[in-house]
């Protein structure tokens, strides 16, 4: 799993690359007919891959999804275009270790996730002894912290500010959540 920032970014730029390096074979083989009218455009595989994506939904994924944050209420909204959702209860970063407020989006989903203990180092397996529960939604990240939503095996904490700055929901929730989400979500976390 990608989870170096710097190794995440090269891999991203490396797509970027690639799909642009297409692009631009696909242009210069459209421009490169001698007559458009008298040769047949047959649909290369990228455009043939956009016509796709435009025409079918993607799995696991509402195109107009996104969430907001509230930390002053402690609260998580789940938008379909400007449309609510749904609203639930959160746990919230606790005083020296806030949830950081801005613009964000989905970076990483898992299943099962492993954690780490932010201070200590030890890392806990996936299981009931997991205080990040059966979901990671990644959002912000930097060398050594990364934040983002997860479930929880102390959902009484759930309401509270607690955590080393994630956000935490009760498993169950961020369950059916997570399922409705994709990288690239758009994520606002507010302070009120």
């Amino acid at each position: 799993m990608l989870t170096n920032p710097s190794i995440r970014r090269s891999v991203m730029l490396l797509c970027f690359g690639a799909a642009g390096l297409l692009l631009a074979a696909e242009w210069h083989i459209m421009r490169s007919r001698p007559d458009p009218v008298a040769t047949p455009i047959r649909p290369t595989r990228v455009s043939q891959l956009a016509t796709l994506l435009r025409q079918s939904p993607l799995p696991n994924m509402v195109r107009e999804a996104r969430l907001v944050i509230r930390l002053g209420p402690k609260k998580l909204e789940y938008y379909e275009g400007e449309t609510l959702i749904k609203q639930y209860d959160i746990a919230v970063g606790q005083a020296d270790w806030e949830t950081p407020v801005g613009h964000f989006s989905v970076l990483d989903l898992r299943e099962n996730p492993l954690w780490k203990h932010p201070i200590t180092g030890k890392a806990i397996p996936t299981g009931p002894e997991n205080p990040l529960g059966s979901r990671w939604i990644g959002f912000a990240y930097d060398d050594e912290y990364h934040i983002g939503i997860h479930g929880t095996n102390q959902e009484e904490l759930v309401g509270q500010a607690v955590s080393h700055g994630c956000v935490r929901m009760r498993d169950g929730e961020i369950q059916e959540l997570y399922q409705k989400l994709a990288i690239g979500t758009p994520i606002t976390v507010s302070p009120e």
